[in-house]
């Protein structure tokens, strides 16, 4: 006979996988149709559930949005990006030219599930749904100022570049605004904009001539 600890994991692996295909029909849909015009009925009928396990599950659609917005930034791996392993294998490199490369190509496969989602959270942007973006671009920008701390002491700044200015660069360069640009309207290839996001950068950040640079 089963334990009980065994059907309430079994239970909660359900509710977790029923939560996650909620979500990713509803990112489906934001991106197509919009968040206004996509209403929870049609993300419940997409995802293969009733209507009332989606309303259990997130209560509102600004709700929903939000758990779509923290899956784009997260993906299927619940820790945050900085202590993700492609974050700590790129922050191992001896030098922050090397180290920067590899965060710009990990950032590349999270931009690429929220850059789709920019006309959505541009449409809501006055309204309170608007928060969940506005919030987290907020965050992202005391994330690079840290960045550029934790970087500096691997390789100094070039001695023209402010510790604010390198931290603007890395915030507009590195994020979905600037990635939906080039990637999804320009038709940049990722692994273009990678280079050119990674080359842009180090040139602009470090001095590139000093001796032993790499």
């Amino acid at each position: 006979m089963p334990s009980v600890k065994g059907q309430v994991s079994k239970s909660s692996a359900r509710g977790q996988a029923t939560r996650a295909r909620i979500v990713r029909h509803a990112y489906a849909l934001f991106c197509e149709f919009g968040l206004r015009a996509t209403t929870m009925e049609t993300i419940a009928e997409r995802a293969g559930v009733a209507v009332q396990t989606v309303y259990f599950n997130f209560r509102t659609k600004d709700h929903l949005l939000q758990a779509v917005h923290e899956w784009t930034i997260l993906g299927d791996d619940p820790t945050p990006p900085p202590l993700q392993q492609w974050h700590i294998d790129a922050m191992r490199e001896p030098d922050a030219p090397s180290a920067l490369r590899k965060i710009v190509a990990g950032v590349a496969a999270m931009l690429a599930r929220v850059a789709p989602m920019i006309p959505v959270y541009h449409a809501v942007s006055q309204d309170p749904a608007g928060a969940v973006y506005q919030n987290s671009e907020t965050r992202r920008r005391a994330d690079m100022t840290a960045l550029v701390d934790a970087l500096s002491q691997k390789t100094p700044l070039a001695p023209d570049v402010r510790r604010d200015r390198a931290a603007d660069l890395l915030f507009f360069l590195t994020g979905p605004e600037c990635y939906r640009s080039l990637v999804i309207s320009a038709g940049w290839a990722e692994p273009e904009w990678v280079r050119w996001v990674g080359d842009t950068l180090c040139r602009d950040l470090y001095d590139t001539t000093a001796p032993g640079h790499r």
